[in-house]
């Protein structure tokens, strides 16, 4: 089969031919990959960052595609399926699994596009339990986004346990961050948008966001403190990455209310954010870390936007062997939406 394969870290992706992948037992299925979207995890994997990755490596943790063979004891979806794919492979058996948190699983053979094999191949092992039938009404290239792009931003904003009504200030709205908010604008909350790029804003306000902020133009601590009549924010979500991780953290901890929570879900390696533990007490704030999500997670983001309750927004497409130049393009800005490869 044709893929783009990581051949070394740090040096353009190859167009090669490799070995097809088989159904290995009974509960395996073999997926015919048709799009996956992009992230600057992806470029944090090229880049040799994410050191459990193995070399060569197909990336492509957040695909989607058609069902082709199924094993002999699956039955929840069958040739001609169209799916999303679940990345982290889980036991089913250790301490996590078991206690209803197989994103946190012990014994994980290994995600797609990191440890394993993923979407940049035309086809794709994986097992049953790691796929989500999604409607025929779905784009295949909305369809890749629902793992990862919702997936993940949902599990975090459960763990931080949002309630209706709740203001919650979303730092960075590109791909995870322009979710995030829709996500958060379906549980009820009033969504406050940050960001330094006007097109941003303004698909935030289009998507629901009751405010924005650019936050070259105005401090963002002083505008939600003001916009929330001097108490603060409820939630804090930090989804920038990059460089801006400590800074935007010092200020979400300053304009959230007492009591409030902070969600990190934006990361770079080898950074370190300066704490003032004596005000965290006194506040009472939580901070929250949260990667990775779980089938019932890209369950229930399938059907928002199965039900077009939330919307996937995309950014702009390209062909599978134009990876290299997608990945360039996703280093140089982060975009509104994600990028989307295609096969």
């Amino acid at each position: 089969m044709k893929a783009m394969l990581l051949k070394e870290f740090g040096k353009p992706l190859a167009w090669e031919e490799v070995p097809e992948p088989r159904i290995t037992g009974p509960r395996q299925v073999l997926v015919q990959a048709k799009t996956n979207g992009l992230c600057a995890t992806d470029l944090k994997i090229w880049d040799g960052l994410v050191k459990s990755a193995k070399k060569p490596l197909l990336l492509g943790h957040e695909s989607a595609g058609v069902v082709l063979e199924a094993g002999g004891e699956v039955e929840s979806v069958k040739p001609g399926d169209r799916v999303v794919m679940v990345a982290k492979q889980t036991c089913g058996r250790c301490r996590m699994c078991r206690a209803g948190r197989e994103e946190m699983c012990l014994q994980s053979p290994g995600r797609m596009g990191f440890e394993i094999d993923g979407g940049f191949g035309e086809l794709v092992a994986v097992s049953e339990r790691n796929l989500v039938k999604v409607g025929s009404s779905v784009a295949m290239e909305a369809a890749c986004l629902i793992g990862g792009t919702l997936g993940s931003p949902l599990h975090g904003i459960r763990m931080a346990r949002v309630e209706v009504g709740e203001t919650a200030v979303v730092f960075g709205l590109g791909g995870l961050g322009i979710h995030a908010l829709q996500l958060l604008r379906h549980l009820g909350a009033n969504v406050i948008g940050v960001d330094v790029k006007d097109e941003k804003l303004e698909a935030a306000r289009g998507l629901g966001a009751a405010h924005t902020i650019n936050a070259l133009q105005a401090d963002p601590v002083k505008a939600v403190m003001d916009l929330t009549g001097g108490v603060g924010a409820d939630v804090a979500l930090e989804i920038v990455g990059g460089a801006a991780v400590p800074p935007v953290i010092a200020q979400c901890m300053e304009l959230l209310r007492p009591g409030g929570r902070l969600l990190i879900l934006g990361y770079h390696y080898g950074q370190t954010v300066p704490i003032d533990p004596a005000k965290m007490v006194y506040k009472w704030i939580q901070i929250i870390a949260s990667h990775n999500h779980s089938v019932r997670d890209v369950t229930d983001a399938a059907s928002l936007v199965n039900d077009g309750r939330v919307k996937a927004v995309i950014s702009g497409t390209a062909p599978m062997r134009e990876a290299n130049e997608a990945l360039g393009s996703l280093r140089k800005g982060d975009p509104v939406g994600r990028l989307v490869l295609q096969w």
